[in-house]
């Protein structure tokens, strides 16, 4: 940002150097221009005097000096004439001042107007600019709605823009007023779900509630397909999970990051329920034989179960991220030792949902951290699959993982996935 400005002006400068250059030279004349005029008449009656003697003295006949005092009168002339133009020169510096005050307003206005001036702010001041507009826009909108409450597709837009900037609070308000029209619309019940996932940081009995209910209305609702899964794995149920997703996958444009994103999720769920096993023995059916259950069969069959096992959880530690949460000693005596304490890893550049979680009570600090893929609150959204972090630490007075006034809070730099010896300290009181 400084750089830009710092550029802005030194193309300004070059700028006014070159358009006030006819200015200087003028300006030197004209620090004599007020005695000119002066020294010129001085000048004219001494010669005329000189003119007058040598007439008395009979050196200069009546023709000759009439002669002379016309060639006089017209040098005057002419002096005067150039008088008024080093004063004009004179005059005229004033516009090369008011140009070179007028013109850096000039282009600082029209940057403002037809510019991007939020586009030189650093990233963390353009995201807080844009909340702040999106919290103005937002509170019209509900100012509106106040004075015109009988309006259901008013209320539902409301509430996506609460959901947007992450009040929960006043988006889960807002969908209750939308009124029956929720109660018949699996989108709008689909993101009421997805909102309280959102909100606490995982899947509540209402949230899967709504979620099913969302699926009856309408089973083949994306969002509610995708909650659906996610609620599935949750619950452990690995194999609903992956059927949820294979329903969803042909409604995404193939190739695109949504249709990985879930060809990831449907892989690890069929992962995490043994799919890989299931498929074996479904082959050996069909070609006439069926896996014997004795000891020895069940022995061949522990050690490829235990490899794949081991192979995730290899990977796992490999990009999970480890350290050290400590108290600060200033704010001990605002905490008992029974609060809670959420420790959640989020992406950088992405949504705001952990993608690692862990709970802790006070009493256990300071305390050392682990967060990897397997304490994902969403199969999709995990830890590996984020290019940068920063973990987050909450002490709740609610309890609760969203924020509440009076929350004591620290949090990390921006790391990668993998980074070990993190030391966050608690040291910010919400609020």
């Amino acid at each position: 940002m400084t750089s830009f400005y710092l550029a802005a002006a030194a193309l300004v400068v070059v700028a006014l150097a070159l358009l006030l250059r006819p200015w200087w030279p003028v300006s030197r004349r004209a620090a004599g221009a007020d005695s000119l005029p002066v020294l010129n008449a001085a000048i004219h009656r001494d010669r005329l005097s000189e003119l007058e003697r040598d007439r008395s003295n009979g050196t200069l006949s009546a023709a000759d000096l009439a002669e002379a005092r016309e060639e006089l009168q017209a040098q005057l002339l002419e002096d005067t004439a150039a008088t008024e133009v080093v004063a004009a020169a004179g005059a005229s510096r004033g516009s090369g001042i008011a140009l070179a005050i007028v013109l850096p307003l000039l282009a600082a206005g029209l940057y403002a107007l037809l510019g991007s001036p939020a586009a030189v702010l650093p990233g963390e001041a353009q995201m807080q600019r844009a909340t702040a507009d999106m919290e103005q826009l937002v509170a019209k909108l509900a100012n509106k709605l106040e004075q015109n409450p009988d309006n259901p597709e008013g209320w539902a837009m409301l509430a996506r823009s609460y959901k947007s900037i992450g009040r929960w609070d006043d988006a889960e308000r807002a969908f209750a007023r939308i009124g029956p029209t929720l109660n018949s619309s699996a989108e709008l019940l689909a993101e009421l779900a997805e909102m309280l996932v959102q909100k606490n940081n995982g899947f509540s009995e209402r949230a899967r509630e709504l979620t099913q209910q969302a699926l009856r209305l309408e089973p083949n609702n994306m969002l509610a397909l995708f909650l659906g899964g996610g609620e599935a794995f949750d619950g452990g149920r690995y194999g609903e999970a992956a059927a949820r997703w294979e329903q969803l996958l042909p409604k995404l444009e193939p190739g695109s990051e949504d249709a990985r994103m879930v060809e990831a999720s449907i892989a690890r769920a069929r992962e995490r329920s043994g799919g890989a096993q299931a498929r074996t023995a479904k082959v050996d059916v069909v070609a006439g034989g069926v896996m014997p259950q004795d000891e020895v069969h069940k022995a061949v069959a522990k050690p490829a179960a235990g490899a794949a096992q081991g192979k995730e959880q290899a990977s796992m530690a490999a990009t999970a991220v480890s350290g050290r949460v400590e108290l600060s000693p200033v704010l001990k005596d605002k905490a008992n030792p029974d609060d809670v304490v959420f420790i959640f890893a989020r992406a950088v550049d992405g949504p705001r949902m952990p993608l690692a979680a862990q709970r802790a009570r006070v009493a256990d600090l300071p305390l050392d951290f682990m967060l990897d893929d397997g304490q994902a609150l969403m199969p999709e959204a995990t830890l590996s699959s984020a290019k940068q972090v920063r973990v987050e630490v909450r002490v709740s007075k609610s309890g609760k993982a969203t924020p509440g006034k009076g929350d004591l809070t620290g949090k990390s730099a921006a790391v990668k996935p993998g980074a070990r010896g993190l030391k966050i300290s608690i040291d910010q009181i919400e609020p």
